[in-house]
C-alpha cells in the first residue's frame, strides 16, 4: 500500500522512458519472499506456486539491469545531415514497472483465490519478462547506433565544417537561454552546432530547434570537437561545466549570458575565464567596477541586446491613452536567499491595484516560478483574480499558457503600455520600448534599492514589506498617469542597451561577433538594411 501510494503518479500516468523501474527494489524482493513464506506455511507451495515466485523474482531482477542498459543507450545527436539518429526507445520501458507491481500484488493476495491469482501473477511476470527482452534488444541497437556515430563523428564534423559551437549546461526548463540567441547566431551565416552535456539538456534543445545538437557527456568526448573549421564557442550562462570547454585555448570563448540585469550573476568573477564578454551597454561594464570585480578592459564588447530589435515604441504618453495594458512580469526566488528578488508573494496587491484602475493585465511570471510551492500558489491566486475580473468586467487579460507559452516576452512587451517587474533581465529589455516601468524592492527602501540596483534609476520603485506594499498607490499614479520621469528614462536606455541606432539595432551583435571569430574573410548574406550598421564597435 505504501509503494502504491508513493508511486501513484507513476502508476496512473502513461509511462515515459523507464518510468519507475528499480524503485523500492529491496522492499519488493522482501514482499515476494514473504508471499513465498506464506505459501510454504500453508502447505500450498506446489508447482504453480513455485513458478509464480520464480518468474516474479526474475521479472524484478531484470529491472535494474534494464535501467542500466537504458542509461548506456543515451541519445547522441540530432538534426545532423544524413543521420537518422536512434535517440529514443522504440517503446516506453516504464510499462514494465506497473506490470511487476500488479504481479506482486496478485502473488501477495493469492491466499484469497490461489489458482487464478497465481496464474495471473505468472502471466503478468511473463509479459514483463518478454517486454524486458524486447527492451534489451532495442537498447542494444541504440548503443550500436551511438557507437557507429562516434566512430564517424570527426568525419561528419569535418564535412559540416562548424565555425563555432554554442555550449550549454543548465537546469530543466532553461532552453530559453539558448533559443533567445539562435536567430542572431543564424545571421552569422556559417554552420554551427549546439553542444550539451546531459540527456535532459539534449531533450530540451532537440525539441526546441532544428539545428544540429550534440551530446558530449565526458571530458574526453569534447576532444572530437576540435577540428580545423572551429574558431570559437559561445556560452549563455555561467554553468560550472563551462570550464570543461573553455580549456581549449585554440578557440575564442565568448560569454553572452541571457539578459541584462543588476543581478549578482551578471558580475560573476568567473567571467574572467572567457576571451570576450559581450555586454549590452556601458552599464554592464561599470557594474563590475561597482561590485569591486576587477576585469581586463579588453574582454568587453558592447553589442546591445539584439533580442529587443522587435520591441515596439510607445503608442504615446501613457497619461493620454484611453485604455491601458500593464505587464506584470515578476522574477523567481533564485537559488540563494541573497538572489531572491521576487515580488510574487505581494503580486496579488499589485494586480488588484491595476484592476482597480481599469487596466488590462498581462501576467507573465518567470518560468521557474512553478518550482516553488509558495510562488506557484501566488501565481494561481493571481490567475483566479484575473478570471474573476474578466467575468465581471469583460476585460481581456492575458495570462496562463497564452502569455507564458504562446506569446514571447517581446509579444508581451508590445501589447503593454507599461510594466511592473523585479530585478530581472526583462527590465533591461523593456527599456528599449521607452514605455514607463516600475520595479519592486523586496527588502529595502527605495533609496537603498536604487543604490544597489542602478537600473532602478530608470523606473518607479515600489517598496514591498513581505506581502504588503508601502507606496503602491503613489507609484501606480505615476506609472499609468503622470509619468514624470519619461525623459530621464530614455537616457538610461542608451546607457543600459548601448548607444546604438534603433534602425538595424541587432546588426551591432552580428558585426562584432563576425569580427571576433575572424569571419571577415567569409562572406555571408546580409539581412535587410544590415549594410548600414555602426562602425564604432568597442
Amino acid at each position: 500500500m505504501i509503494i502504491l501510494w508513493r508511486q501513484r503518479r507513476t502508476v496512473l500516468q502513461v509511462p515515459k522512458g523507464v518510468g519507475g523501474l528499480s524503485r523500492y527494489l529491496t522492499a519488493r524482493f522482501i514482499l515476494i519472499a514473504a508471499a513465498g513464506a506464506q505459501l510454504v506455511l500453508t502447505d500450498e507451495f506446489d508447482a504453480l506456486e513455485k513458478v509464480a515466485c520464480v518468474v516474479t523474482v526474475v521479472a524484478l531482477a531484470i529491472e535494474p539491469i534494464l535501467r542500466s542498459a537504458n542509461g548506456v543507450a543515451v541519445p547522441y545527436a540530432a538534426n545532423f545531415p544524413g543521420l537518422a539518429a536512434r535517440n529514443r526507445a522504440a517503446f516506453p520501458y516504464g510499462w514494465i514497472f506497473p506490470l511487476n507491481l500488479l504481479a506482486l500484488l496478485t502473488l501477495i493476495l493469492s491466499g484469497l483465490a490461489a489458482t487464478p491469482l497465481l496464474a495471473a501473477a505468472v502471466v503478468l511476470s511473463v509479459i514483463s519478462i518478454m517486454l524486458a527482452l524486447l527492451a534489451f534488444l532495442d537498447s542494444g541497437k541504440r548503443i550500436q547506433a551511438r557507437r557507429g556515430f562516434q566512430s564517424t563523428l570527426s568525419e561528419r564534423l569535418a564535412e559540416m565544417g562548424p565555425v563555432f559551437y554554442l555550449y550549454w549546461h543548465a537546469p530543466p526548463r532553461s532552453a530559453f537561454q539558448v533559443t533567445m540567441w539562435l536567430p542572431y547566431l543564424e545571421r552569422l551565416g556559417v554552420p554551427f552546432v549546439l553542444v550539451v552535456r546531459t540527456v535532459p539538456n539534449f531533450r530540451q534543445l532537440e525539441a526546441a530547434t532544428k539545428h544540429p545538437v550534440l551530446l558530449r557527456r565526458s571530458l574526453a568526448d569534447l576532444d572530437a570537437l576540435i577540428i580545423p573549421s572551429a574558431r570559437g564557442v559561445f556560452y549563455v550562462n555561467n554553468a560550472m561545466r563551462n570550464n570543461h570547454m573553455v580549456r581549449y585555448s585554440e578557440l575564442t570563448h565568448i560569454q553572452l549570458l541571457h539578459g541584462e540585469s543588476d543581478k549578482a550573476s551578471s558580475t560573476n568573477p568567473v567571467i574572467r575565464m572567457y576571451d570576450r564578454d559581450f555586454v549590452a551597454g556601458q552599464a554592464a561594464i561599470d557594474r563590475f567596477k561597482r561590485f569591486g570585480v576587477s576585469m581586463h578592459s579588453e574582454i568587453f564588447r558592447i553589442v546591445g541586446r539584439p533580442q529587443v530589435e522587435n520591441v515596439t515604441a510607445e503608442r504615446g504618453p501613457i497619461g493620454e491613452l484611453e485604455d491601458r495594458s500593464v505587464l506584470y512580469a515578476p522574477t523567481w526566488q533564485g537559488y540563494q536567499a541573497a538572489s531572491n528578488y521576487s515580488s510574487l508573494l505581494a503580486g496579488g496587491a499589485i494586480v488588484r491595484g491595476l484592476l482597480d484602475r481599469g487596466c488590462r493585465v498581462v501576467f507573465r511570471p518567470h518560468p521557474y516560478s512553478s518550482r516553488d510551492p509558495a510562488l506557484r500558489e501566488a501565481c494561481n491566486a493571481i490567475c483566479q483574480m484575473l478570471d474573476a475580473d474578466a467575468a465581471a468586467n469583460g476585460r481581456e487579460h492575458l495570462y496562463g499558457a497564452l502569455a507564458e507559452v504562446e506569446m514571447s516576452v517581446v509579444d508581451c512587451f508590445n501589447v503593454s503600455d507599461a510594466m511592473i517587474s523585479d530585478v530581472s533581465a526583462v527590465v533591461g529589455d523593456f527599456l528599449h520600448s521607452g514605455k514607463p516601468l516600475a520595479m519592486v524592492s523586496p527588502r529595502t527602501g527605495a533609496a537603498e534599492f536604487v543604490e544597489a540596483f542602478p537600473m532602478a534609476r530608470a523606473a518607479y520603485v515600489i517598496v514591498a514589506d513581505g506581502s504588503a506594499m508601502q507606496n503602491l498607490e503613489q507609484v501606480l499614479d505615476e506609472l499609468i498617469g503622470f509619468d514624470s520621469r519619461r525623459e530621464e528614462r530614455l537616457q538610461w536606455a542608451n546607457y543600459y542597451l548601448g548607444d546604438i541606432p534603433r534602425e538595424n539595432y541587432a546588426y551591432r551583435f552580428h558585426q562584432i561577433a563576425r569580427r571576433e571569430l575572424g569571419l571577415d574573410d567569409i562572406s555571408c548574406p546580409q539581412s535587410g538594411g544590415a549594410h548600414d550598421g555602426p562602425t564604432n564597435l568597442f
